[in-house]
């Protein structure tokens, strides 16, 4: 079976319909399977944002303004995170107001990938933070070494 295939079509209709259990299970196990994903992508987000800003702050102008620079650029990641976590609230309110459930599907499936966009931009800026802060601090242990 691939990814793509939905695990309930193997199980018999007499079993969803008297046992609604594992309709729900399945929908956890989804669920589970999803967030799981979207964690490991964050973390590698993370991880390699954190990489970008390490590098950036050992590779700045000795003579550059590091606290204005991590503002700045920390701002802007942060702006963006939160354009999208706005986003993913305006299309959320949005979800009840449909008409049929395959619209409200629709749209609470739009609602993820935005909470999913805001979230991982999220881990990004974190990351780019982290390792901006440790770069720099690395930077100037080894200046006065």
């Amino acid at each position: 079976m691939s990814e793509q295939e939905d695990p309930s079509s193997e199980i018999p209709s007499f079993v969803k319909k008297y046992i609604p259990g594992v309709m729900r299970g399945l929908a956890w196990a989804k669920y589970s399977e999803e967030k799981s994903k979207g964690a490991a992508m964050k973390s590698e987000a993370l991880k390699d944002a954190y990489t970008k800003g390490f590098e950036a702050a050992l590779n700045a102008p000795m003579d550059s303004d590091t606290d204005k620079i991590l503002k700045n650029t920390s701002e802007s990641m942060w702006s963006q995170a939160n354009e999208f976590t706005q986003e993913a609230k305006k299309i959320s309110m949005e979800i009840n107001n449909q008409k049929n459930k395959e619209e409200r599907d629709k749209v609470l499936m739009d609602a993820k990938e935005a909470a999913r966009k805001a979230g991982l931009q999220g881990a990004i800026a974190a990351g780019w933070e982290k390792g901006w802060k440790e770069g720099i601090e690395k930077r100037n242990s080894s200046q006065s070494d």
